[in-house]
């Protein structure tokens, strides 16, 4: 029995490292550009919220505020975000998805919709104690790690 235990565990690392270096593999979703995953998922971000400031951005993505400068100016350049100011409040500078980011995501959406979809297989056959056990683990395991990279 420890033998399968350990098993399972290199299995999870396994998946784990595959799912990293799959997310890292930048991808033009329709565009004329790559686009790395930070990237796409802020222009998603974006998306689902017009008009969003970068702290309700940071807040949203569970990032710090300090790592979105470089990736919006890196979206503006490749003409996928338009950045304007609040009409009544300087300060606040909104972000919105020009055409070509309304393509990339949705081209990112129709990815996920086929690469979810061959998981969600797999999870829809499971029962409902099957379910319920496997989501027990999953956020157990969620928490493990971050309390684990608190502990740094």
């Amino acid at each position: 029995m420890v033998e399968q235990r350990k098993e399972m565990l290199e299995s999870f690392f396994r998946l784990s490292r595959k799912s990293f270096e799959a997310m890292k593999q930048p991808k033009k979703f329709g565009t004329d550009r790559l686009l790395y995953s930070s990237e796409i998922h802020t222009l998603d971000m974006i998306g689902k919220h017009p008009g969003i400031t970068v702290t309700e951005l940071a807040d949203r993505q569970g990032i710090f505020k300090s790592a979105l400068p470089k990736v919006i100016h890196k979206l503006i350049q490749k003409d996928l975000v338009y950045r304007y100011q609040e009409t009544g409040n300087k300060k606040n500078i909104l972000l919105e998805l020009t055409d070509k980011g309304r393509i990339a995501v949705q081209h990112h959406f129709e990815f996920h919709e086929t690469f979810d979809n061959g998981i969600m297989k797999k999870i829809n056959s499971l029962t409902p104690e099957e379910y319920l056990f496997l989501s027990d683990i999953l956020q157990e395991l969620e928490q493990y790690i971050d309390h684990m990279e608190q502990q740094e």
